[in-house]
């Protein structure tokens, strides 16, 4: 059974305590009934804190639809998913208290105002969200001093070792742009679309090949494309001289491949009846790789996507070290 939390922005599994009331004289006395799940190191893990973990997650299961027969006999495998989750913050607890970090209120204050100005809410409007999400807001400031804490434990022993470079962004721009089973050559193709007013109007047609035609002769007679392309073009490339793009043959339409795969470098089609108008295509440029044109902006946004990706391999080989070096025994 697979179900993301609905509220997933600001649910964090949280502790509560699981009660008995013993069947006694007093009623007020309690007594808990539990036992250890886990050790690690010196700290135990006991039922009634991975049940407290657990609840809160199936009650959002229920919540989003699934049946709560369902998700009751799923409650030993999403324990035991839980489980690792709880053995990993004790072991983040620890480093946190050898290396000194320490978080204080104001500053979880500061992290909580930030999260409600970035979804556009007040804190009385986030404090309801999570009451109806069956939540506490003072429960999660804990968790998201928690949350603070890992992520600092993260610049002191992760991410000052790492530094994505330019060379390291173009290779992601390449894959992404080219296609990681596709090797060249690539296409820089020029285009002049001629447009009829009225698609379904036989004279509109003509008269836009017409003028499809005069375009190809101006060409023919040597004149420059991206001239003509802005005399002749309906579309907003012949602001660009009709530049169209770079691609591979598997990028491109069908009909688009099938008229230059025989034309060379700075050779042109003759006009093509294609479902955007009457069309010529130019060859502009062959290459055998391609270079992608990137703004400074989308550079930083894959660098830091590049980051992120870097940053959670690298915070999970620490966590696999802490993991390795620690005493961890599991008795569920």
């Amino acid at each position: 059974m697979s179900h993301k939390p609905f509220f997933h922005k600001f649910i964090f599994l949280f502790l509560t305590t699981l009660l008995t009331i013993s069947a006694t004289n007093n009623p007020a006395r309690a007594t808990i009934v539990d036992r250890i799940v886990a050790i690690v190191n010196n700290h135990v893990i006991t039922m009634s804190e991975l049940q407290a973990k657990t609840y809160p997650v199936m009650e959002q299961y229920i919540r989003q639809g699934a049946p709560r027969e369902e998700v009751e006999a799923e409650q030993s495998t999403i324990m035991a998913r839980i489980l690792p989750q709880l053995v990993d913050e004790i072991l983040v607890e620890e480093e946190a208290k050898k290396l000194g970090v320490k978080v204080y209120d104001q500053e979880v204050e500061a992290a909580l105002d930030r999260i409600c100005q970035q979804n556009h809410m007040t804190r009385k409007e986030l404090d309801a969200r999570m009451r109806q999400e069956g939540l506490s807001l003072e429960k999660y400031k804990k968790d998201l001093k928690k949350q603070i804490i890992r992520t600092r434990i993260i610049n002191a022993n992760v991410q000052s070792k790492i530094v994505i470079t330019d060379e390291q962004v173009m290779k992601f721009i390449g894959k992404e742009s080219s296609g990681a089973s596709y090797e060249g050559p690539y296409y820089t193709l020029d285009h002049i679309c001629i447009l009829p007013d009225d698609p379904d109007s036989e004279a509109s047609r003509e008269k836009a090949f017409k003028k499809a035609q005069q375009a190809l002769a101006a060409l023919k007679a040597g004149k420059d494309f991206a001239e003509v392309a802005r005399e002749y073009s309906d579309l907003p490339s012949k602001e660009q001289g009709g530049r169209l793009g770079v691609f591979s043959m598997d990028e491109m339409a069908p009909f688009v491949r099938k008229n230059v795969s025989g034309l060379a470098r700075g050779e042109f089609s003759g006009v093509i009846d294609t479902p955007a108008g009457y069309q010529i295509f130019r060859v502009a440029d062959v290459s055998s790789t391609h270079t992608v044109n990137i703004s400074p902006e989308k550079m930083e946004e894959i660098r830091e996507k590049l980051y992120r990706i870097e940053i959670n391999e690298k915070f999970e080989e620490w966590l696999q070290n802490l993991r390795k070096k620690a005493t961890i025994k599991i008795l569920l």
